[in-house]
């Protein structure tokens, strides 16, 4: 009796952790429409992750867009995962919405885990060759300009809200895009004149560079990936507005994260978190992440957590001034 009590314990348990450790599938959800960068990163991730994963599961991308990905974002905390077989990419502005809306409790970045990020690129404003706003000056010092966004959680409106903010912008900033594409749509269309938060994977996929005005560099230190850009920094009239858009363009060094809730077993975070260190070492990776221009650089989820901390913990005069720039 004694026997056969703990020999069913034991194989109920054995089934368990092969169900928690080794799944067939694994959804991959994105928090924008397709087509864009979150959503093509997402895509070649998923065409590889398998292989280092318990199993090798298939890897099911799903976009689920809205609201600059704090539409998902909310199902992700809301949702239980303790079988490890959702993750989600979101908008790296997410990571200071403590920040920018203290009194909301839509999103910490503590409510999830972060299993890695999938870039560190400088994020860029363009404008059409053929637009009147050739130059930052241009755009920032027109009441009629408009820049495209996604949502107000979305780096396409915190960056260029805070460019507009700290540097005295005229520009209007129209959101509800369900994705980078669609602003890029709408800038062909003239119904948008610009679009900021857009990074030079897109750029040179989509060879940018011979239709679009550079105008600006936005990111918390020079990348010096192209020549012509403006570095949005520099244009800071002192010290102080300088480090609260440093704060703001912060999360370029952890664009393109993958979170998920934080029911998620933390033998599986771990799990999850060396399967995207593993990927980003593997040659074949690497050989379709430069044949794509998808510049995909991995880091780690704890230590993204890290950096997240640290653009948290900025002085409080920092915090306040970056908030009142993107409100």
């Amino acid at each position: 009796m004694t026997f056969g009590f703990f020999g069913k314990f034991i194989g109920a348990l054995a089934l368990m952790t092969t169900a928690a450790s080794a799944q067939d599938r694994i959804t991959l959800q994105v928090g924008y429409s397709p087509g864009g960068s979150y959503d093509m990163n997402a895509r070649l991730a998923a065409q590889h992750l398998g292989r280092f994963l318990p199993g090798n599961p298939e890897i099911i991308v799903e976009n689920v867009p809205g609201a600059g990905s704090l539409l998902l974002a909310r199902q992700i905390i809301a949702g239980s995962n303790e079988d490890g077989a959702t993750m989600a990419t979101v908008s790296s502005a997410l990571a200071l919405y403590p920040v920018f809306q203290p009194d909301s409790d839509d999103f910490s970045p503590d409510d999830v885990h972060y299993i890695a990020s999938m870039s560190n690129v400088a994020s860029y404003c363009v404008t059409l060759k053929t637009s009147e706003y050739d130059t930052v000056d241009a755009l920032l010092n027109s009441p009629d300009a408009k820049v495209g966004a996604t949502g107000r959680s979305s780096t396409t409106y915190t960056y260029p809200a805070a460019l507009r903010g700290a540097l005295g912008g005229q520009f209007e900033i129209v959101t509800g895009f369900k994705g980078g594409n669609e602003v890029l749509l709408a800038m062909e269309r003239g119904e948008v004149d610009a679009r900021c938060g857009i990074g030079i994977n897109t750029i040179m996929r989509l060879g940018m560079l011979e239709t679009h005005n550079m105008i600006a560099e936005l990111a918390p230190e020079p990348t010096n990936e192209m020549e012509g850009p403006v570095f949005a920094l520099d244009l800071a009239p002192d010290e102080e507005t300088r480090a609260a858009m440093r704060l703001v363009f912060g999360p370029s060094g952890i664009h393109h994260p993958v979170v998920v809730s934080a029911s998620t077993p933390p033998e599986l975070v771990e799990q999850l978190r060396d399967a995207f260190v593993a990927m980003g070492q593997d040659a074949q990776f690497i050989e379709d992440n430069e044949a794509q221009n998808r510049y995909m650089t991995i880091m780690r989820g704890d230590l993204v957590e890290q950096e997240i901390e640290a653009l948290l913990n900025a002085p409080a005069e920092v915090r306040d001034l970056a908030r009142s720039f993107v409100q």
